[in-house]
């Protein structure tokens, strides 16, 4: 069995920017401590909850090169590096290969249903080709076809590490990892199915809600690594219940919570608008209602 290069529990993190689209850098620098010092064993930088589809190149680069220097070598650094744009790919695979990160990652072409599974194959050899780092491909919900026969593929790829199961179907992910867990460094991806995926025998998970509960996520993982299963599930319920609370929330709505734990999170990109003194009053109210407070 090779060796699995990420394992525990790591944030999706969010993109933290001004009006010019630049990044706040000491927000970022707060926030890799917290979740450095909450359990987390890394950091997925530029994905979806990183506002990947509407940010330019620039910031999703600050942002890059501000988690690492900030990280200091203590966690492992995934760089997500899709774009709608395949210029836009090769510059960010571009910049990681400078920065030196541990991995990069990317979600499938945008206008995936125009593409055939054989060109979404062919886009992450382009990828794993270009990268100095091991690559991370992804397994979405819009991912048609045989899942199973496209992990194969995939892992068949050079230096392609692992892939990331962004879909609650865990019969599939059972089949994966049967079948190519050994090769491929597989990460969950639904929050609220952490310990599904773990079960099921994923190494390790990438998400939203570790922003917030970083030590709670990271119990869950540890007391199910333990053996202490009724106890990482009494801990997923617990953080379920953010998430029900959260679930069908915006990008803007997801970090207000962040501005409710004292941190600046600056703006969000037009039309989304940012929450107001009033939604942030409501949003506190309800957080209070489920004892949220006391979880972080």
């Amino acid at each position: 069995m090779e060796q699995k290069l990420i394992k525990g529990v790591l944030p999706a993190i969010f993109s933290v920017y001004d009006k010019d689209r630049n990044v706040i850098k000491e927000t970022v620098v707060r926030l890799v401590k917290y979740h450095l010092d909450n359990g987390m064993t890394g950091f997925y930088v530029g994905g979806n909850t990183g506002e990947c589809a509407v940010l330019p190149n620039k910031t999703r680069m600050q942002m890059l090169e501000t988690v690492k220097k900030a990280n200091n070598g203590k966690g492992k650094i995934i760089a997500h590096v899709g774009s709608g744009n395949i210029d836009d790919v090769y510059e960010l695979i571009d910049h990681a290969n400078e920065l030196g990160v541990d991995a990069v990652a990317s979600l499938p072409p945008a206008l995936l249903a125009y593409y055939e599974m054989d060109e979404i194959i062919e886009y992450y050899k382009i990828i794993a080709k270009r990268s100095k780092a091991p690559l991370f491909a992804y397994v979405t919900g819009v991912l048609q076809g045989d899942i199973l026969g496209f992990a194969k593929k995939v892992s068949e790829i050079d230096n392609v590490a692992g892939i990331k199961m962004s879909i609650p179907d865990y019969y599939t992910f059972g089949k994966i990892t049967a079948e190519c867990g050994e090769r491929l460094n597989v990460l969950n991806g639904p929050d609220e199915t952490l310990i599904c995926g773990l079960m099921e025998g994923a190494d390790g998970a990438i998400g939203t809600t570790y922003n917030m509960l970083p030590k709670l996520s990271a119990n869950i993982y540890n007391e199910f690594k333990k053996g202490n299963n009724l106890k990482a599930l009494d801990l997923q319920r617990k953080m379920n219940k953010v998430i029900d609370l959260l679930i069908s929330a915006n990008t803007a709505e997801w970090k207000a919570v962040m501005t409710l734990m004292g941190y600046d999170m600056g703006y969000t990109i037009e039309p989304q608008r940012l929450p107001d003194e009033n939604y942030l009053k409501v949003l506190k109210e309800k957080l209070e209602e489920i004892e949220f407070f006391d979880l972080i």
